[in-house]
């Protein structure tokens, strides 16, 4: 009788066996923003007791596998994808609170930047960029994301929440190249590194790039790894065949690098969930909730065959305490020492200068701040950040690679229009760093409307407070070619000529983060030559010149999202300014020269240029401005006219000679509407109105008067279809002018009219 109950005994041991010894392996393959299906699929799994007991992923699939190994929930992984953090990421811009102003450098019309090496012996093989998206983002976020698991793990990613791995390219050998140990947030970055998309990860000297060049699936991994009894695959690369012209860029590249593994297992060794998602390209993250509910919904489907094969259960309440206990366990991510490689001396020490602390310790987010912050000299090319932790002091080790651009940046650009504002540009710009940072750049430009070049430094000073010392030497010729109907008397000329050749020297500090503050000396000869009637030789015109010196505080602020026609974002600038100088005279009948006695004034500028999202379809901007100065009457009246301040909100109005739109005090403002019809098209239009205090009149004997006050109001409108590309916009637009009457313009403008600093602003 004891002999049957035994063996009644080992049949129902060796039944219940499966239930307690089974193991699970998780299968995830890359697809770009597709990913998101695999988290519908784990929160399914969890929902309904499935254990994951392995993680093998590629690309996208190492990035949610990771972090899944890494403590985070499904729901986590979700709120991930779809915050603003992550859009930061995968874009590489930079979020408005960690943008530093106080080394953002002017505008400028270029489209192209080259940069050849100082080094003639040495190619520089970032002569031309190898990937589209900034890589600063990523670096950082990689550690941060990725720094306590791997502190707690040790490097071993068998002890991590979830043994995990994960798969890399190595294009010199033509292998794939698997990780189960070392810097987690390493392994992940080059296991999602698409070629061109994003740049390279560097081990031992070797480029590696996404995983799915030669392993999208990684089921052999998996098993020759972590010898799984069931596998669950998830694919998300199943697509419909496209005709070359139907491909996008991120199609064409995906079909030329990818290679096409098989995405199935034998039905003894698991099942395998392929998805064929049309219309979801590499970074469209914004669609992850559609994607998570696709997967999760489509793993409901198959739940009852995967439970039949998996008997083993791990209830979702004990899951949820083991990973709020392993998250417990996670170091806090505070750094304690910095190690900085790849620079002199004298440039640590400018380095460690830079980086905010609270004492002995620092915080992730004291770090981001330094860090962008140091990316924003553009001496510095990139930092790729490493946290290490140090089982000694119990706190993190930062670790810095830094790499420093040794180039000359040469840079193209300018504006190709329907008007006579075609333009070139060259600019030439040098940076050094040593204990301290200096820029050397040098800009011109060329053109029927504008001419000039300009010479720049900037010296920035180590100290308690940030400040740089500033410097520029200009010349500038500009033209205005406008019909006599856009002048007010029919008596003046439509040919304008103004030359500017000025120096300035300028002490700079930061204000906060998002602005800067200037104090400005300058001295600057400006000569307009003009005519005052409608009889005229094309050799003479009236001239006025005015040797001027002035002084100013200047308080600027920029954090919209693009050069020229921007949708989203601040622009503000209060200037205040002392001017004085002398003004001489010649008319071109008797070519006499009129000395007119010095005269000084100070003059206010403020403006305020917001743009706000209403809706994903539909953002509204407003501007204001106004201007105060105390300046008298020049010698006539279109001298005093044409050194009047004017409102020129856009770009037709910047090159137009428009009377009506200047004034010595005046307030001026309008709506901006934008009708986003894609990433890169949208319509804008501006609706603005111009208030003179009190208007420049011209009486009978050609000088300027006062006119009553708040009289001679003038408005302007303007419709514009905007291409806003990477490299440059183009726009096609239609506009009319309250005066005079019956003045409406069209035109195209492709590239950027963007023109040189003026003696005042």
């Amino acid at each position: 009788m004891c002999k049957i109950r035994f063996f009644i005994f080992l049949i129902l041991l060796a039944s219940f066996r499966p239930a307690y010894s089974q193991k699970v392996g998780l299968v995830l393959s890359g697809g770009g923003a597709k990913g998101a299906v695999h988290i519908g699929i784990i929160k399914a799994l969890e929902d309904n007791d499935i254990p994951i007991d392995y993680i093998a992923g590629t690309s996208i699939g190492a990035i949610v596998g990771s972090l899944y190994a890494s403590g985070y929930s499904p729901e986590e992984m979700l709120d991930l994808f779809l915050s603003d953090n992550f859009y930061y990421w995968q874009t590489g811009k930079v979020e408005e609170e960690y943008q530093y102003y106080f080394r953002k450098s002017p505008n400028k019309p270029d489209f192209v930047k080259l940069r050849l090496p100082l080094n003639y012996l040495k190619i520089d093989r970032s002569l031309l960029p190898n990937h589209l998206i900034n890589p600063i983002q990523m670096n950082q976020a990689f550690m941060q994301l990725y720094a306590q698991a791997n502190a707690l793990c040790g490097g071993d990613f068998n002890s991590l929440f979830v043994p995990f791995l994960c798969v890399a390219s190595d294009i010199f050998h033509k292998e794939p190249v698997f990780f189960r140990s070392g810097n987690l947030g390493e392994a992940v970055r080059a296991s999602m590194t698409f070629p061109l998309v994003f740049n390279p990860i560097y081990m031992d000297s070797v480029p590696l790039f996404d995983g799915g060049i030669y392993d999208n699936f990684p089921v052999n991994p998996m098993k020759e790894n972590f010898h799984p009894d069931f596998i669950i695959g998830s694919s998300v690369t199943g697509k419909k065949e496209k005709r070359i012209e139907e491909m996008d860029l991120y199609d064409l590249l995906e079909n030329m690098v990818m290679q096409k593994p098989s995405y199935n297992v034998s039905p003894d060794e698991g099942v395998v969930m392929n998805f064929t998602l049309e219309g979801v390209n590499l970074l469209d993250f914004q669609k992850s909730e559609t994607l998570f509910n696709l997967g999760y919904e489509v793993a409901l489907q198959m739940i009852d065959s995967i439970r039949m094969k998996v008997h083993r259960r791990t209830p979702l309440k004990e899951l949820e305490q083991r990973r709020k206990v392993y998250k417990s366990q996670l170091p806090p991510l505070i750094f304690n020492k910095i190690y900085i490689s790849g620079v002199n001396e004298e440039q640590k020490l400018y380095i460690q200068h830079q980086i905010s602390r609270e004492d002995d310790h620092f915080t992730v987010e004291n770090f981001k701040q330094s860090y962008f912050r140091l990316l924003s000299n553009p001496k510095i090319k990139e930092i790729i950040p490493y946290a290490v932790w140090n089982p000694e002091t119990g706190f993190f080790d930062l670790h810095l690679d830094i790499k420093i651009d040794n180039v000359i940046m040469v840079a193209f650009g300018g504006n190709v229009s329907s008007m006579s504002t075609n333009q070139l540009y060259l600019g030439l710009g040098y940076r050094s760093l040593t204990d301290f940072a200096s820029t050397l750049t040098l800009d011109m430009q060329a053109g029927n409307t504008y001419n000039g070049v300009s010479l720049a430094g900037k010296v920035e000073l180590q100290g308690h407070i940030p400040m740089d010392i500033t410097g520029q030497v200009a010349y500038s010729y500009r033209r205005y070619y406008e019909s006599e109907k856009l002048f007010m008397d029919t008596e003046i000329s439509t040919f304008i000529h103004q030359r500017e050749t000025y120096g300035k020297l300028g002490l700079g500090l930061p204000f906060v983060n998002k602005a800067r503050m200037d104090f400005v000396a300058g001295y600057g000869v400006l000569e307009d030559r003009y005519y005052q009637d409608n009889i005229y030789t094309e050799d003479f015109f009236d001239k006025s010149i005015h040797k001027l010196f002035s002084f100013g505080i200047f308080y600027r602020k920029n954090t919209q999202d693009a050069k020229q026609y921007p949708i989203s974002g601040d622009d503000h600038h209060v200037f205040a300014q002392y001017i004085s100088g002398k003004e001489s005279f010649t008319p071109v009948k008797g070519r006499y020269e009129q000395n007119r006695p010095s005269q000084s004034w100070i003059q206010l500028d403020a403006s305020i240029y917001n743009l706000r999202e209403i809706n994903s379809r539909f953002n509204l901007g407003y501007r204001v401005q106004g201007v105060l100065s105390s300046k008298n009457f020049l010698d006539n009246y279109t001298a005093s006219v044409l050194q009047a301040p004017a409102y020129s909100p856009t770009l037709h109005s910047s090159i137009a000679f428009n009377e009506a739109f200047r004034a010595n005090q005046f307030v001026a403002g309008g709506i901006i509407p934008v009708w986003k019809i894609s990433p890169v098209f949208h319509v804008q239009g501006d609706f603005h109105g111009f208030l003179p205090v009190y208007p420049l009149i011209k009486g009978a004997d050609r000088k300027a008067r006062y006119g009553g006050l708040f009289t001679h109001p003038a408005y302007m409108g303007e419709i514009s279809l905007v291409a806003r590309l990477p490299f440059m916009s183009i726009s096609l637009f239609a506009n009319g002018y309250s005066f005079p009457k019956n003045n409406w313009n069209f035109g195209l403008n492709i590239g950027y009219l963007i023109f040189g600093s003026r003696f005042i602003p």
